[in-house]
Order: structure tokens, then sequence, then C-alpha cells
């Protein structure tokens, strides 16, 4: 963004209120250091300086040091030698009881910091995925190729779904590119599936998440406020198979057990990514947390396709604390091996 100044605008020391907005817009926000701007502007870096601080001092700028999510490094490095992540980041309670909020700002941060132009990202969906991505910084990145990792269309809550949130990604990033899977989750009978995956665009989209290098999940229950069960994207016998096949959690719709081993009884059904490619990506980000879901985390942590957890303390210590119990029938405390990535 350049502005063409007028001659009044290079009087010194008496900036208008626009110049003062637009010096403002383009460092504050746009990410231009003073002598970009000074150099598009013919202005000299010391005016740009001080316009800046006069931008302050008018209250045109306003600056808030939020006090940043305390972190429990002690425990996080327990969780992810546990379970041999790459890493945990695990968030202290909030004295205001806002840990969930934390959480998400937490993850944001880490995956604000991971991206760089051109990242593939592969993207789930869901209400604490909605919140990490709406705590995100925009930035100059651009050109992040985003896949959906599920389809999702349907009745589901404004805001959570996966096209909703890869929207929202590229106003942060523009130049972004997206490869919509314009689809249900999980459809009637196989044959329809068959139908569905031979259409191009569903194949290509699907087939996207092969290359996908860094994925942000999160850890799903089959409770009946979890949204895959809330808005109806799985049936009430369909979730009585899940659960007596043994489910107890999903991560992009692929179910699992608490030992971390795949339930496949709705898989000639459902269009998400595979198991196998969902272990072939090479960083996958999961975000949880709540009491409630302790034996889906420790069950997506035992499957061996979560190399990146963000979760907060008291979550935490209940999983540990989970792992460490007597055996359910051939319940393991072990992570299952990471594929070795080749790319």
């Amino acid at each position: 963004m350049k502005t063409n100044f007028s001659g009044s605008l290079r009087t010194p020391g008496r900036p208008t209120v626009e110049v003062l907005m637009d010096l403002a817009t383009r460092f504050y926000v746009m990410g231009e250091s003073q002598i970009e701007i000074a150099r598009s502007s013919g202005l000299d870096p010391s005016t740009v300086s001080r316009y800046l601080k006069r931008a302050r001092e008018d209250g045109i700028v306003e600056i808030h040091i939020r006090r940043p999510h305390n972190l429990d490094d002690i425990l996080a490095r327990e969780l992810a030698t546990a379970f041999e992540l790459k890493r945990a980041i695990v968030v202290e309670e909030s004295m205001d009881g806002d840990t969930y909020g934390g959480v998400a700002r937490a993850a944001a941060e880490y995956l604000d910091g991971q991206l760089a132009n051109g990242t593939r990202l592969g993207l789930s969906w869901g209400r604490m995925l909605s919140a990490v991505v709406r705590s995100m910084s925009s930035s100059r990145l651009a050109k992040l190729d985003i896949s959906l990792l599920h389809g999702g269309v349907g009745s589901a809550g404004a805001g959570i779904q996966g096209h909703e949130l890869a929207r929202y990604l590229v106003s942060l990033h523009p130049g972004s590119t997206v490869r919509y899977l314009h689809a249900p989750i999980l459809v009637d009978s196989p044959d329809i599936r068959d139908a569905m995956m031979r259409d191009g665009s569903i194949r290509a989209a699907l087939d996207a998440v092969s290359d996908v290098e860094l994925a942000l999940v999160g850890i799903g229950t089959l409770d009946q406020s979890a949204p895959l069960v809330r808005y109806g994207h799985i049936s009430r016998s369909d979730t009585d198979r899940l659960h007596a096949a043994g489910a107890t959690g999903d991560m992009a719709t692929r179910f699992f057990t608490r030992t971390g081993e795949p339930v496949h009884v709705l898989d000639d059904r459902l269009l998400a990514v595979e198991w196998d490619q969902l272990e072939g990506i090479p960083v996958v980000v999961a975000v949880a947390t709540g009491h409630k879901k302790s034996d889906a985390i420790l069950g997506a942590l035992r499957s061996g396709c979560i190399d990146v957890l963000v979760t907060d303390e008291g979550t935490a210590h209940e999983v540990l604390h989970a792992r460490g119990e007597p055996p359910h029938d051939s319940d393991a405390g072990e992570r299952k091996p990471r594929p070795h990535h080749g790319r």
C-alpha cells in the first residue's frame, strides 16, 4: 500500500490524521519497516519514526500487552517422553477460567511459528480448531496450500466447518489456495461412497492429502455433545456400532480404540483421510482439552499418528494417570511406532 503524499503532508511536524493512519497501518499491520515506508513515501526515516510516535501519542495507535499463557514445561516433557512425541505443549490452569482459550492461543502460536510460504497444510474441523484458527495471526506469508482432511457439508454448527476455517486462514495468508472437499463426512451406503469417489474433484481433494506436510486435527469423543453426534453427521445406530467395536474417539473422522487401534466399521462409507495417509503426514498437531476427552486423547496418542499435542495441565495429568492404569482387555500402554517419512 502506497500513499501519494501532497505537499502539505511533507511539512515536518504537521502530518494529517490520514497520513498517520496510513503509516501506522503499514508499520503495525502490514509489517513494513520504517525504511521501506520512508523510501516509498518520500519521507526520511526520522520523520517516519516521529510520525509513528505522534500516532501513538494522539491515540490513533493503542498498544496492548497481553499476559501470555503460562506453560508447564516439566509436565510437557513428561508427556512427550511417555508417548514419544516430537513436542507437547501444556497450558497451566488459567486464573480467569479461560483454560480452553489459553490452549487455543498456545496452539495458534505454535502453528504461526511452523508455517512458511508454500506450506502444505491439512485441516480438520470442530469447535477447538475453530478457536485455534481464529487465534492465529495474520502475516505476510502467502501461498499456503490447504487441504481438507474430510468432508463435512451438512448441518454442522456455524463457524466450525472445514471450509469456513480454510477461508479464514486464506484471509490471514493472502494468495493461499484451498482444495475444498465438497462432500459429507458419511454417506448412507458403500455404493454411494463409491459413486462419489469417482467424481474427479472429490477424488483429487482426497488424493491431495498424501502431499500434506503439516496437519491440524482435533480429538473427538462419541458422547452426545460431540459435533459428529450432536449435528447428526453420524446416526445413533452408527454410534452404537462404533461403541460396540470399542471406539473411544476420532481424529479427522478416523475412529480408534483406547489402545490406539483403528476401528473400521464405517470405513466403507466415510469420505475422509485414510489411516495410512494420516500416519504418513510428517507433522500432525493435535489440540484437545477437557477431562471428558482423556480416554480419547490416550487412544489418539497410542495410535502413533500424533507428533505434537497441545492440551491443558489437568488433562495432561489425567492422560498420564490413565496410561498407568491396569490394562483393559488387550489394552497396551505403549504408542505404536510412527512410520518413517521419506519426504
